[in-house]
């Protein structure tokens, strides 16, 4: 096992669960994991702990799953800290909602359910400013055929290719799945 090695880690979720496993994980590589539910605590955070990266969650209103929430706390990391890699963290796999914090300037995204070794992966990545996948600000670089076919490459993982767990996860039919793999040659 890696020692811890990359410095402070902020982990905002509203489920306690999750912020637990995170932190048992995280600790494998940071030298400090601090979680929080409160996106509020967010700007004292930052300024007492000095992270070198934020796992920000993209719903904390459990009637409310646009991402919203998660988009306006990345813009806040991103004015009160410039420089410190977000990483949102979402159990809505939304290939949009994905495609629009990237360009909203987050280093990644992970869909829950995680795979601990692709979590630990991208906050390494993020942290040593590698970026896990060809984002750039100009957005044509970036597509949504790309961001989906990733998304449905990485449910799939998280399932164990079973095509109707991956399709529940994506929100989609499983038909709409075997049209999607097909469509991208999976």
């Amino acid at each position: 096992m890696d020692s811890p090695n990359l410095g402070t880690l902020l982990v905002v979720d509203d489920n306690r669960s999750v912020l637990a496993a995170v932190k048992l994980l995280a600790e494998m590589k940071f030298g400090e994991v601090v979680t929080t539910t409160s996106p509020s605590r967010i700007p004292g955070l930052l300024r007492e702990i000095n992270p070198s990266c934020v796992l920000l969650d993209m719903n904390f209103d459990s009637t409310v799953n646009n991402g919203n929430e998660g988009l306006y706390w990345l813009s806040e990391i991103q004015r009160l800290a410039p420089g410190v890699p977000v990483v949102l963290f979402t159990a809505y796999a939304d290939v949009q909602l994905a495609v629009e914090g990237l360009k909203s300037g987050a280093s990644d995204f992970v869909t829950k359910p995680w795979d601990n070794a692709r979590l630990l992966l991208t906050l390494s990545r993020a942290v040593e400013g590698a970026p896990s996948r060809q984002v750039v600000s100009d957005s044509s670089r970036v597509t949504l055929d790309e961001m989906e076919r990733r998304m449905i490459e990485e449910a799939l993982a998280d399932n164990g290719g079973i095509q109707s767990a991956a399709a529940a996860q994506l929100g989609i039919t499983r038909q709409t799945l075997y049209n999607k793999m097909k469509k991208y040659g999976l």
